[in-house]
């Protein structure tokens, strides 16, 4: 099923999470859905988004909610498949990550199993409860399935050929954090 692409035009990274994070709460996304940041030119730069829900009737029903007045709340203009909605400036940027999505490529915020993984778990715990499939350190180290891994409650892999891959690097302890850092300025009092 093609994925529905966003955009609002946002160019910082905690912007783009912070409307991916709205849009799952608003249309109660299924929990094999993925929402990605994807850089592009659209004429300039900026970070679209994507929505990658687990079949047809999902995808369907996300579309009809946010072309049905969702995404004009919001600011979003959308693309899924042929159609467009939304601010005509922004339906470039849409477009691009709809096309970037489906070539499996863009940094993840929702993914399958995101929603458990606060706090501290093991390696081997995050690649059995999320989507994630892959963890490499700075160095291209692999961590050990029993090395512990401090979520920050902010864990964002990217597409790397197949595979999503969560990038970390060691802190204290012999213990590892991820690398993509959370925002210094958290939004919504840092609830996400």
């Amino acid at each position: 099923m093609p994925p529905i692409g966003l955009s609002a035009g946002s160019r910082h990274l905690p912007d783009a999470d912070h409307l991916l994070h709205r849009l799952a709460a608003a249309l109660a996304l299924p929990g094999g859905t993925l929402g990605c940041t994807h850089p592009v030119r659209a004429p300039g730069p900026i970070l679209a988004l994507s929505l990658s829900l687990p079949g047809p009737a999902e995808t369907g029903a996300a579309y009809d909610r946010l072309a049905g007045g969702l995404a004009a709340e919001l600011g979003l203009a959308t693309a899924w498949q042929d159609a467009r909605t939304g601010p005509p400036e922004h339906h470039e940027g849409a477009a691009a990550g709809a096309a970037a999505a489906a070539l499996r490529s863009g940094r993840a915020v929702l993914f399958p199993g995101w929603s458990q993984t606060t706090g501290t778990l093991t390696v081997g715990e995050l690649l059995d409860r999320t989507a994630i499939t892959r963890t490499v350190a700075l160095g291209g180290l692999v961590p050990e399935p029993t090395a512990l891994l401090d979520t920050r409650a902010h864990l964002r892999p990217e597409w790397e050929e197949d595979d999503l891959l969560l990038r970390l690097m060691p802190a204290r302890g012999g213990t590892y954090v991820p690398f993509d850092i959370p925002d210094t300025h958290p939004c919504c009092g840092g609830r996400h």
